[in-house]
Parts: C-alpha cells; structure tokens; sequence
C-alpha cells in the first residue's frame, strides 16, 4: 500500500510541476510573439531566431499538455465504448486501452531517445548557438511522462477494481 501512495504522490508531483512549466513556457510565448509583432510593425525588425524559438516553445507546450491530459483521462478515449457498454467492460478496456496506450509510448520514447542521440552526434545547431537537441530533448521527456502517466491510471484502475469500485471518473 505504501508503493501505491509513493506512486500517486509522484504522479501529483508530475502533474504540479508540469502545470508551474507549462504556464510558464506559455507566458514566455505570449510575450515572444508579441515581441515580435511589435518590433515588425513599429521598429521594421525582429528576433532572427525568435519564431524558431517560438516554434519549439510549441513543441514543449504540445507535449506538456499532453502530459496533464493524460494524467486527467482526457488524452484517449473511444467514446462509442462508453455509450455502448456496462460499467465492468467500459472499466476492463479502460484498463486495456490505458496499458496499449502507454506501450505504444514505450516504442515512442525509445525512438525519440535515438533521434535526440543522432541530433546530438551530428552536432547541429539551432538558435543562438544552441545544440538542437536542447530544443528537441522534450520528446523523449513527454512521451516517458505520458507513458508513466498511463501506467499511474492503469494501477489507480485496478485498485479500484480490487475495492469493488467500477465506476470510471469522467471528466467533462
């Protein structure tokens, strides 16, 4: 039992820092692209490396977005299942979906790992002498996270299975 509180402490963890991250790295996007709208429209210049930037930035945002939906049940759904089925089997391919799903972003991290390693190996740079791979280290990151998150749903799941409780919590 004290595995299973250790788990979703860190899984809350997860979802508190992502959240701190995210609003940040979307604060930082707000001002960016207006920055460059106004250096455009009232000073005829910009940023060189702003909108490169600024395209990484959604990137990161993308993929920690996915990471809190995920850890609120919103990221995958099959919603005729829920309309179509009792609450036992809607709860069993909950379970079965949540495991394929965090599978599938197992294969996912591990090929983002070899992309970040080659952009590494080759030493590319991005912006303001930056490795590339700085900007990209989010997709392995992400999808580790998502995968962990699916893993968190899976065991909170069947733990409430064990207890008898066949509800699942939608989330509107």
């Amino acid at each position: 039992m004290f595995a299973l509180t250790l788990l979703f402490r860190a899984d809350a963890w997860v979802a508190k820092i992502t959240g701190w991250i995210l609003v940040t790295l979307l604060s930082l996007m707000i001002v960016m692209a207006f920055g460059q709208v106004a250096l455009r429209n009232f000073f005829h210049t910009s940023l060189e490396w702003g909108d490169v930037f600024l395209r990484h930035l959604v990137l990161w945002v993308g993929f920690l977005g996915a990471v809190i939906a995920t850890g609120q049940g919103r990221h995958l759904k099959i919603e005729i299942v829920r309309k179509l089925i009792g609450e036992r089997l809607r709860k069993t391919f909950f379970i079965i979906t949540n495991i394929f799903a965090a599978i599938v972003c197992w294969y996912l991290l591990r090929a983002a790992v070899s992309f970040v390693r080659g952009e590494a190996d080759a030493h590319s740079i991005l912006i303001l002498n930056q490795p590339t791979w700085y900007f990209v280290v989010i997709i392995p990151i992400g999808y580790g996270i998502i995968a962990f998150r699916f893993v968190v749903s899976v065991v909170q799941a069947i733990a409430d299975v064990a207890q008898g409780n066949w509800a699942i919590k939608e989330h509107v």
